[in-house]
């Protein structure tokens, strides 16, 4: 009997305690609320045996939580691509062909060439910003080695957030919308024939006017990327807010509130075209 004890050590130990655990909380019950000395003996017993017990099922409770938290983080990752993919779809099937002959009639009086390009969808983090309280440039965790150039246009699941500017191996430095140095160019989905351009204005919204001087645009009315420059058509990019007639320069001028929040940025989807 002695051999197995030495040779179970661990179990035996495991045992002892349960043994003890039992004993002291069976004694403790039976003196529960006494003041006596067997009372108060027993009550401090349970309590020290039951700290190291608590300990371990604390240490457990975290490791189970760091798991739990891992497979979250993996989900998200997983979401975030199917979003990427969604968005994809959704802007493959954003224009009717009705809107496509526009575009290419457009494309034509404009010398526009149409670049008929498929992507590959890469998420990427944000990790850093540039101080600014908008996400105007701010930093993501990819780069050059990853395949991401300059100009690379970068979504996330509610439309258009802007290009890519600068790269290193493992970084790149993405500029958005809202920066007063980012121009692009719209249609309005009411209404394919009307064609804008518009750019940050430095608070977090976007500003812009109407080619068209006889442009019927109205508050509420959804913009999208018109595809006659560097990015691709029918990306959401945001909601008309304001329209204001401009006399002097004899155009429509709008205020837009992008479809991105661009206070809160944490992953993004950039966009690599197929066979670079």
């Amino acid at each position: 009997m002695l051999k197995w004890f030495r040779e179970h050590i661990k179990l035996t130990v495991v045992l002892a305690v349960a043994v003890a655990l039992l004993i002291v909380t069976v004694v403790s019950f039976v003196h529960h609320g006494s003041s006596s000395g067997a009372g108060r003996a027993a009550e401090s017993g349970a309590v020290k045996l039951q700290e190291p017990v608590e300990k371990a099922g604390n240490g457990l409770a975290s490791i189970f939580g760091f798991l739990k938290y891992r497979s979250l983080m993996k989900e998200n990752e997983e979401l975030q691509e199917q979003v990427a993919e969604l968005q994809k779809q959704l802007r493959q099937q954003s224009l009717s062909s009705q809107d496509l002959e526009e575009l290419r009639s457009l494309s034509g009086i404009l010398n526009y060439e149409p670049q008929e390009e498929t992507y590959e969808y890469l998420t990427a983090d944000v990790v850093a910003m540039d101080g600014s309280l908008w996400f105007n440039i701010f930093t993501i965790n990819r780069g050059s080695e990853d395949g991401l150039a300059k100009n690379d246009v970068v979504i996330n699941g509610d439309g258009l957030v802007g290009k890519i500017y600068e790269t290193g191996a493992d970084w790149a430095k993405v500029i958005s919308i809202i920066d007063q140095n980012n121009n692009i160019s719209f249609h309005v989905t009411r209404d394919m024939n009307l064609l804008g351009i518009l750019s940050g204005d430095g608070t977090g919204n976007l500003t812009g006017y109407l080619l068209d001087s006889n442009a019927s645009v109205v508050e509420g009315d959804q913009l999208v990327t018109s595809g006659m420059e560097l990015y691709p058509a029918g990306i959401a990019i945001g909601t008309v807010r304001e329209v204001v007639w401009d006399a002097d320069a004899l155009v429509y001028m709008v205020t837009v509130e992008p479809s991105v929040y661009f206070k809160n940025l944490q992953k993004v989807t950039v966009l690599l075209p197929s066979g670079r």
